[in-house]
């Protein structure tokens, strides 16, 4: 009967185990995926805490590391974390874990209980105490967890090695307290002050990682800022060559009305051809003509730039007057779509440069395609993620991650296609119920 017993304990301790996890994940990661490969990591997880908690076999620093590597492994499968946040959180996680069961240890040695014939109890006890730290953590933190940056290395490093010098450290603490009962004491203050550090690193993390993510989007709002200003010194040329035009028009039929009332018709017919010859009323080429603002505005200007720098330059606009984006929205995406196009092309010799832009709204989706010439060079880093190649790569390096932040919001995708001399990037986004302007 006891060994049954045994069994059910192990089995429901791995399995709040599990609870308590996701739930720590629901405050510091991401919300859930909804994937099948996560179901299956959490239930080889599941397994293994419940065989670890059924034997003694398993070593303690392999149990740790096994556990490190599970958490590290379902924070990215199951929340789609970085891999930065998924280590940070796994290591902190186990950290805090391993403090929380040392002191539970020494509460129970306190009360005259073996810790090894009742190792059950040990568990139970620092379960409760974990699960009285995630309520805590629901009441100060977003259940959406916090947006992490991604912080420099260096600095990703050096805190990461403190909580992995908490584990260390307790370890022996806890050591040493079981051979000599005397700093039982020292080392349950040792396990309050290391799990006060580790929440306080926790915290440093969080700021750290929240003052890059403000960067990057003050960053993107300067880019928004200048392709707003580009915009409205289009518009405001426009305006001064038809102010120009309605003038010159006017002293143009003050002199024909002249020719005519002087009966010069022959004088006065010769003066329409001229001004026909020279372009009387000529405004600039216009490409796209959808009737939206923020997409004819942005297209027509990239245009007009890319007649004068000898870009062939293609475009198929297919969209309404209005669309269910935010126009800030639409103006980072095809705005940095179309400047990365731009500068691109400006490194290829001029008989090869050329764009081409196809941009349509169907059954409340919008593509957007966009194809133009480059330079063979390597785009990718390390870890295969696309960098900037500009020389001011600090101020220019978020384009494709502007066009990505602003398209996760309407549930869309970002397919880059790159072909060596040949660099394509397509965008889908769908439309919500909330339809704004342009």
């Amino acid at each position: 009967m006891g060994e049954y017993i045994s069994i059910i304990s192990g089995v429901f301790l791995a399995f709040l185990m599990i609870i308590i996890i996701q739930k720590f994940m629901d405050v510091f990661l991401a919300e859930r995926s909804n994937n099948i490969i996560k179901y299956v990591g959490w239930t080889i997880y599941f397994t293994f805490l419940a065989s670890s908690n059924l034997t003694d076999m398993i070593k303690p620093w392999v149990l740790l590391s096994l556990n490190i590597f599970f958490i590290f492994a379902l924070g990215i499968i199951d929340r789609h974390a970085s891999v930065k946040s998924s280590i940070f959180f796994s290591i902190l996680i186990c950290s805090v874990w391993m403090l929380v069961e040392v002191a539970s240890a020494l509460v129970v040695e306190m009360f005259g209980i073996s810790v090894t014939e009742n190792r059950d109890a040990v568990s139970f006890v620092s379960q409760l105490i974990m699960i009285l730290l995630v309520v805590l953590s629901f009441k100060s933190k977003s259940r959406k967890g916090p947006k992490y940056g991604n912080i420099p290395n260096k600095y990703f490093v050096m805190i990461l090695a403190i909580p992995l010098i908490c584990i260390y450290l307790m370890n022996k603490i806890y050591m040493i307290s079981t051979r000599h009962h005397q700093y039982n004491d020292f080392a349950a203050i040792s396990s309050v002050f290391l799990l006060l550090i580790n929440f306080i690193i926790f915290e440093v993390y969080s700021w750290m990682s929240r003052d890059v993510e403000l960067k990057s989007l003050n960053k993107l709002y300067g880019q928004q800022l200048e392709l707003c200003s580009r915009q409205a010194a289009e518009q405001e040329q426009l305006y001064m060559e038809i102010k120009r035009t309605r003038h010159d028009m006017k002293n143009h039929l003050a002199g024909l009305l002249g020719m005519i009332e002087s009966g010069e018709n022959d004088e006065a017919v010769r003066y329409v051809k001229q001004l026909l010859a020279d372009g009387l009323g000529k405004t600039n080429e216009e490409i796209s003509k959808s009737g939206n603002i923020v997409v004819d505005s942005l297209v027509n200007y990239k245009y007009s730039i890319a007649q004068r720098e000898g870009i062939a330059f293609e475009a198929s606009i297919f969209v309404p007057a209005t669309l269910p984006f935010r126009s800030e929205h639409v103006v980072i995406i095809l705005g940095n779509l179309l400047e990365n196009a731009f500068d691109a092309c400006m490194k290829v010799q001029p008989k090869g440069r050329y764009i081409k832009l196809d941009m349509s709204f169907e059954k409340n989706m919008l593509k957007i395609s966009i194809i133009n010439s480059c330079i063979f060079e390597n785009r990718r880093d390390r870890y295969g993620r696309f960098f900037s190649t500009k020389s001011d790569a600090e101020h220019h390096g978020i384009g494709l991650a502007s066009i990505k932040q602003a398209v996760s919001g309407y549930d869309g995708d970002v397919i880059i296609d790159d072909k060596g001399n040949q660099f394509g990037v397509i965008v889908i986004m769908y439309g919500k119920e909330e339809a704004s302007e342009g």
